[in-house]
């Protein structure tokens, strides 16, 4: 039997697999990219909710401005309340206490739907209805509008 002895720098050198320092930024690696697709998540969660109150903006808006388009053309709740002569056609932006509006409900904690009327605008015979959603997100007030026009039927 013929064996060989083998020195220790012989043995060291042979050896195969990772060192320390290969480990150690394989780790680093991919930690970081562990903390990129967490952050990536949190993004989308949050542009998720954005959307969903959006989207509760538009149909508590969309309910609203569908009542009043199957209401009579003369029915109370068409009717211009305010003085509008300092605003163009009675259509004003709609201040934070609702004191400019023709019209508000509360209709959840988050939601506040007001509507203003312009009696024949754009042009005699019609009626142009705003409709502005304003809800709280976040402690941000945001406003979605929605104008629409109903003719008077003949």
């Amino acid at each position: 039997m013929n064996m060989k002895t083998r020195s220790w720098k012989d043995a060291a050198a042979s050896q195969e697999g990772f060192t320390l320092i290969e480990v150690l930024i394989a780790i680093a690696l991919l930690t970081i990219g562990i903390f990129a697709a967490g952050t990536m998540q949190l993004s989308a969660l949050s542009g998720n909710s954005q959307a969903k109150q959006l989207l509760h903006s538009v149909v508590w808006g969309g309910d609203r401005l569908e009542g009043l388009m199957g209401k009579p053309y003369d029915d109370t709740e068409l009717q211009e309340k305010k003085d509008k002569s300092i605003v163009v056609a009675g259509l004003d932006y709609t201040d934070v206490g609702a004191n400019t509006a023709d019209y508000s409900e509360v209709v959840d904690p988050n939601f506040t739907v007001f509507w203003n009327v312009a009696d024949d605008y754009p042009i005699f015979g019609c009626k142009t209805i705003r409709v502005i959603v304003r809800r709280t997100d976040q402690g941000i007030a945001k406003t979605m509008i929605m104008d629409f026009v109903k003719m008077n039927s003949i």
